[in-house]
């Protein structure tokens, strides 16, 4: 039985799509999702504040794990050490960029750095497209999700997986940010997943 996504379910990995390229990473992961399940308006997203797990202090533990990646991404792996050596400031270039260009200057040179000519789309083992053409590999967490959320709706002979399937689904990632963002906020996968399942079962 093939399993699609609901549109609920489907904004909240558009919604994590976007916060990757606006954090300036690289990949979609699960802590991409993670962030954006955190901030739904649904009864997966209200367990996960309820415990502490919010939309900014995912996003914190994000930077602090795996920091903002506009400017990686627009000039490559540079060691800062190894630029100031040769007499390369790479704030003063990145102040100078902004200052010419507007501060959303290199968020707007990250995203067209991700384009590819194709209409939006998920593709559960290799990224997702955007409606502007930007593009994002799957990383680690984000294909394990999926496939989570697909064997979570199977499991109770759901024709779709739903928000709740998909929460499901990124709280049993064991790859990538998920598990050290969860355990940075002090609490865990299980526990959550047990607060999710009782929280839709007090909205049923």
């Amino acid at each position: 039985m093939t399993v699609v996504l609901t549109p609920d379910a489907h904004l909240v990995v558009m919604q994590g799509f976007e916060h990757a390229l606006r954090l300036g990473h690289r990949h979609l992961g699960g802590e991409h999702f993670l962030l954006a399940l955190a901030a739904v308006d649904q009864p997966a997203g209200a367990a996960l504040r309820d415990r502490g797990v919010t939309l900014e202090r995912v996003e914190a533990e994000i930077v602090r794990l795996a920091g903002r990646g506009l400017f990686r991404d627009l000039f490559g792996d540079l060691d800062r050490d190894a630029l100031a050596a040769i007499g390369i400031d790479v704030d003063a270039v990145r102040g100078k960029i902004e200052a010419s260009f507007g501060r959303d200057a290199l968020s707007r040179a990250a995203r067209t750095a991700h384009r590819e000519p194709n209409r939006f789309s998920l593709r559960s083992r290799t990224g997702a497209w955007r409606g502007d053409g930007a593009f994002l590999p799957h990383g680690p967490g984000a294909t394990q999700s999926l496939i989570n959320a697909r064997q979570e709706a199977r499991a109770v002979h759901a024709a779709r997986a739903g928000v709740a399937h998909f929460a499901l689904g990124i709280l049993a990632i064991d790859e990538g940010l998920v598990p050290a963002i969860l355990s940075g906020l002090g609490v865990s996968g299980p526990s959550l997943r047990v607060a999710v399942l009782g929280q839709y079962r007090q909205a049923g």
